[in-house]
């Protein structure tokens, strides 16, 4: 957390990343690792290219660094 904090301090361009919590505890992320690689490259009519379209637009709606 005290990452988390002192990356608002300086601002979103120098916040950690949802890969450094993944690489930081690995152990503890493994779930959510496993859930997005599903979500993202499980079988879907959509291929992984246009999901990883809509996750990129998704997150600019919602004014994240993507």
């Amino acid at each position: 957390m005290k990452l988390y904090l002192e990356g608002v301090k300086r601002g979103p361009a120098d916040m950690p990343l949802i890969r450094d919590l993944l690489a930081h505890k690995p152990e503890m992320t493994r779930a959510l690792n496993d859930f997005t690689e599903a979500v993202m490259r499980g079988p879907s009519p959509l291929g992984p290219g246009m999901r990883e379209l809509i996750a990129a637009f998704t997150s600019k709606c919602n004014d994240c660094v993507f």
